[in-house]
């Protein structure tokens, strides 16, 4: 793990990565790909040190409401996060400000903030959706959707 300083966190579509790389191993990954220009091996998680100050300032000057979706690029509920809590800071932000979020995760450590998202969902008129896998016994993967 190493932190960085970044200049933005959000992307035009307002997509929103708190971390690079993944511990997943997902062999079907493209977060892989050469193309996003990562300039360290992907097992090697990059903090986004400032990303919880970045995130509030941009969702104050927002004027529109949106879905803030996080997890396309890396898990937002890597280990990490268990020490960290970025995610649930950011969460804490996106419901202060009225915002929506929607998120991709295979942990569930999202279960630790499910009281954040029932905020969320209440105070925002944009819902939240949240896609993930948990492994069952006997080795299937069943999506569920909370």
């Amino acid at each position: 793990m190493h932190k960085v300083n970044v200049k933005g966190i959000l992307s035009a579509k307002n997509g929103m990565n708190i971390y690079r790389g993944c511990l997943h191993g997902c062999i079907y990954c493209d977060s892989r790909s050469l193309c996003y220009q990562m300039n360290h091996k992907f097992e090697d998680i990059e903090v986004k040190a400032n990303a919880v100050g970045l995130l509030e300032n941009t969702l104050r000057r927002k004027r529109n409401k949106c879905m803030i979706g996080t997890g396309a690029m890396s898990d937002p509920y890597m280990p990490i996060e268990e020490k960290l809590g970025n995610m649930r800071k950011c969460l804490e932000v996106i419901e202060r400000y009225g915002f929506g979020v929607t998120m991709i995760t295979k942990s569930t450590k999202v279960l630790r903030d499910l009281d954040l998202l029932k905020k969320i969902n209440e105070k925002s008129n944009i819902r939240e959706s949240i896609i993930g896998r948990i492994k069952r016994r006997g080795g299937t993967d069943d999506a569920y959707h909370i």
